[in-house]
């Protein structure tokens, strides 16, 4: 029994130690592989987490994502040993609706919370200190939830931050409430309007006012960038003049 517990042990050590070396070198695919894998790893997504966020990786953030595990399992997945790896310098956030043990180490929280409740995320946040730097949903996937976690989050990314939303394909699954084509309900729907919502920032509008008038808000006007690919899609937040 004592010799299992050891060689347990060591397999951790030396996984966290090739997962820290990983991410040091903006590598997300490996360092997760070192832990088995994640969903991120079949649906293509980690190449474009080290595109978008491989420069703020060695900074120190608060990373939250959104969904954690099975909603059978009480073990988290692997995404949160990803994260703190990958994020070396970062508190690293796990909110589920579902409780999860998580001991993962000391820069690593995890919170029991309902992404649709703006008064259960707004707790995330002021534990977390009020201010975020990088949000993923990779929760229910249900359209109305999505757009309540943006609207709820969205406000506390910093200056420079990112917003991720994954597994698009959901806006078209009518058991995630979604249809053909996706209407503004869904996450895509979302992102419809988000895109619409950079536009506002283009200085064309300001140089020249006689050619037409600025588009209104939708969502939020902190958006500067809106990247979508197959299944995911990256939310920048404006930085600051």
């Amino acid at each position: 029994m004592q010799r299992s517990v050891r060689r347990l042990v060591r397999n951790a050590v030396r996984h966290r130690s090739v997962g820290l070396t990983l991410g040091a070198v903006n590598q997300p695919y490996w360092t997760a592989r070192c832990y088995g894998g994640t969903d991120k790893t079949e649906h293509g997504y980690l190449p474009l987490y080290a595109r978008y966020l491989g420069s703020m990786r060695m900074s120190r953030n608060v990373v939250v994502e959104i969904g954690v595990g099975n909603y059978e399992s009480s073990v988290p997945s692997g995404s949160l040993k990803l994260w703190r790896d990958y994020f070396p310098r970062s508190v690293v956030a796990g909110v589920d609706i579902y409780p999860k043990v998580v001991q993962l180490g000391p820069r690593v929280r995890f919170f029991q919370a309902d992404q649709s409740s703006p008064e259960d995320l707004a707790g995330v946040v002021a534990a977390l200190g009020g201010q975020l730097d990088v949000v993923i949903d990779d929760g229910s996937h249900v359209g109305e939830h999505q757009w309540a976690s943006f609207q709820a989050l969205f406000p506390s990314i910093s200056a420079g931050g990112w917003y991720v939303v994954e597994d698009l394909a959901t806006s078209y699954w009518p058991n995630w409430g979604g249809m053909i084509p996706a209407d503004s309900t869904t996450a895509v729907g979302l992102l419809g309007a988000l895109v619409s919502d950079a536009q506002v920032g283009d200085p064309i509008y300001g140089k020249h006012p006689e050619w037409g008038q600025r588009p209104d808000v939708l969502v939020h006007p902190g958006v500067a960038e809106v990247h979508v690919h197959p299944g995911i899609a990256f939310i920048r937040k404006a930085a600051l003049d």
